[in-house]
């Protein structure tokens, strides 16, 4: 019965006409997509070859001295992901680039990879995006009419007039439309990767493959609750321009508000200082250390490495240092509470869980930013201990340690391949696994819900 009753609305929906247009659509965005990726990728991948080099140039500079080696702030770039077409995990706003020496890791920024910023969009066309935004309102096309549209023409007391199961005949409506918006996104995923592999920009390896059957099994997570909500609204009202206009504010309130209205509830709920007071409160730290430091503390003498008061401003400018440091590492726990905290309220919408999921399971995103982060003020202690040692050996070194000067502490140069260099280590597959099991119960569970009070109405609609 469930067979007949699917085979016979899948027939229906890849018959009808809003399924030719909705396919044409869909490919035609995912071929834009692969194609503008494919583009921006080449682009990106490029500028980044030319950061490695400089910076590997800077570094062939500045080998005449263990020092300069030690002192001179690098710039940590995240690189291109070729699996950013999957999901661009929102890294176009978060922080890529971090800066860091073998003293401190400082603080991190916004880093374009276009060479003008004002030409860098807001969203890129990358599948996640098709599937939260274009086909989660299809899956709500497809659905808001099927038990009012039938409703409206009076078929329906037809249908039960037969020994039919209601939820037999429900389930196999969801089925039908699951199906054909599911059917949309593969053929889009196929072109889209076809593109990609003749393009010979992007490896398509056995990752790859994983996380795009991973990336799949999300996103027919997220078109079922679309298609259950659209089914549910079709459920409780006799109209179909009822219940498409309740599938249309769901779709606005999940897709549209809650996440632009995101900023204004984290300054209001989970307020914290501004950048503006953050430099306002390191300045008075620094007039405070000014006001009681040594007298002689800024003085120098090139020519001798052993002048006494060169300890003296090697200590002053580690108290500036330490001073900042602390008021930037607070700084910067405020903002990643803040950002974390704004995610536990926008996790609410079906398409916020989404994008929470595939950022864990690419890698990317914020747990990418944080990871590095994280990652570098382990480097940087082990960093500055290789430089202390190399300084030790050195008789020529009084051993007082300026992090941002070269007054006090060895001249000896050093081998480029001796110096240690940061590399990302990308989160294990299996810990990525593990973060977003919550996200994946949370979403199981609202599909389960929302069908449930389906089904509950629809068992107790009178077809008479």
């Amino acid at each position: 019965m469930f067979t007949t009753l699917y085979l016979r609305e899948l027939q229906n929906y890849l018959y009808s006409l809003r399924f030719h247009v909705s396919f044409v659509i869909v490919v035609l965005i995912f071929i834009v997509g692969s194609i503008a990726f494919v583009s921006s990728f080449t682009e990106t991948q490029a500028n980044y070859a030319k950061h490695r080099q400089n910076e590997q140039t800077n570094l062939t500079e500045q080998v005449s001295s263990v020092t300069k080696v030690a002192i001179q702030q690098r710039k940590y770039i995240t690189s291109p992901q070729p699996n950013g077409i999957i999901a661009d995990c929102k890294e176009s706003y978060l922080p890529n680039e971090i800066t860091y020496s073998a003293y401190n890791v400082f603080d991190f920024s916004v880093r374009h990879n276009t060479h003008n910023p004002l030409l860098s969009r807001s969203e890129s066309l990358s599948w996640s995006f098709i599937v939260s935004m274009f086909l989660s309102f299809i899956a709500l096309l497809f659905a808001f009419d099927a038990i009012s549209g039938e409703k409206e023409d009076r078929t329906l007391s037809l249908v039960f007039s037969n020994p039919v199961p209601r939820r037999t005949f429900l389930s196999s409506k969801l089925a039908s439309i699951i199906t054909v918006v599911m059917l949309m996104e593969l053929i889009g995923i196929i072109i889209s990767m076809l593109i990609l592999t003749l393009s010979g920009k992007v490896n398509i390896d056995g990752s790859y493959l994983v996380e795009t059957v991973g990336f799949i099994f999300i996103s027919l997570l997220l078109i079922t609750v679309f298609s259950v909500f659209g089914l549910f609204s079709s459920v409780v009202t006799r109209y179909s321009n009822i219940s498409l206009l309740i599938s249309l504010c769901f779709w606005l309130v999940v897709a549209v508000v809650i996440p632009n209205t995101s900023i204004f509830w984290a300054k209001k709920l989970f307020p914290i200082p501004s950048a503006f007071q953050l430099e306002a409160m390191i300045n008075e730290d620094y007039a405070d250390l000014e006001k009681n430091g040594k007298e002689g503390r800024w003085s120098s003498n090139g020519s001798d490495a052993f002048y006494y008061r060169h300890e003296l401003r090697a200590e002053h400018q580690t108290n500036r240092m330490n001073a900042a440091k602390l008021r930037k590492d607070a700084y910067s726990q405020q903002m990643f509470r803040q950002f974390e905290k704004t995610r536990s309220l926008t996790v609410i919408s079906p398409i916020a869980q989404f994008d929470y999921i595939n950022e864990a399971l690419l890698g990317g995103g914020y747990l990418r930013f944080r990871k590095n982060w994280d990652d570098l003020r382990i480097f940087q202690p082990q960093f500055l201990q290789w430089f202390k040692d190399i300084d030790a050996k050195d008789d020529e070194s009084p051993h007082w340690y300026n992090p941002f000067e070269e007054f006090s502490t060895s001249k000896k140069p050093v081998e480029v391949d001796q110096i240690p260099q940061y590399q990302e280590q990308i989160a294990p597959f299996t810990n990525r696994i593990l973060f977003v099991s919550s996200y994946l119960i949370t979403i199981i569970v609202t599909i389960a819900v929302i069908f449930g009070a389906c089904f509950y109405y629809f068992v107790r609609y009178d077809v008479r």
